[in-house]
């Protein structure tokens, strides 16, 4: 549970995604976001690594 304020909680999910869906997730994200550059950035040395 995660407090959201007025001192109220809500439940909050956890997801688990595999390598390959955290791959596409940044492929397809915008490239303006820092995050989103970094993990396409770590994904391409990755890749250059294999």
């Amino acid at each position: 549970m995660v407090d959201i304020g007025s001192n109220t909680q809500r439940k909050l999910s956890d997801y688990a995604l595999t390598r390959y869906a955290c791959y596409l997730v940044a492929q397809n994200g915008d490239p303006n976001k820092k995050e989103i550059a970094f993990s396409q950035s770590y994904f391409a040395v990755q890749t250059r690594k294999q």
